[in-house]
């Protein structure tokens, strides 16, 4: 399994591309994947949990179709979709891959780098161990 590292995860962050208006800031919940653009990531910390797909073609479909085998759950936990297709941006890949998945926590931190797809399982799990995700599933 290839993993990037957390330094090389927050340079891809920090290299989105240009700004969009706020209107279009996906609110949390809103599977619809969105184009990662520069502030969007600040304007969703302690909102939503971004997960960053940076793939084109048969990949981001791939991925796109299993994560709607679960919008329910997925919205539930307040996750928002952001895409970027690579060459489009300056965001750095993972050695030898053209697909980068990273799961961004509601505080802005990287919980799950991958540089394949990732089950819609595998995430829910993974939220459901967030201390915030279990606080807000007891509210």
């Amino acid at each position: 399994m290839n993993r990037i590292s957390v330094p090389v995860a927050l340079a891809l962050l920090a290299m989105a591309p240009p700004a969009i208006a706020a209107s279009n800031v996906p609110t949390p919940g809103d599977l619809s994947p969105h184009p990662l653009a520069q502030g969007v990531l600040d304007k969703l910390r302690w909102q939503a949990r971004p997960l960053v797909i940076v793939a084109d073609g048969p990949a981001i479909e791939t991925q796109l179709t299993a994560l709607m085998q679960e919008a329910d759950a997925l919205s539930e936990r307040d996750v928002v979709i952001l895409t970027a297709a690579p060459g489009t941006s300056d965001l750095p890949l993972p050695a030898g891959g053209d697909f980068a998945l990273l799961l961004i926590g509601k505080d802005g931190g990287v919980k799950l780098s991958r540089s394949q797809p990732v089950t819609p399982a595998e995430i829910i799990a993974l939220i459901d161990q967030m201390p915030m995700r279990q606080n807000e599933a007891q509210r």
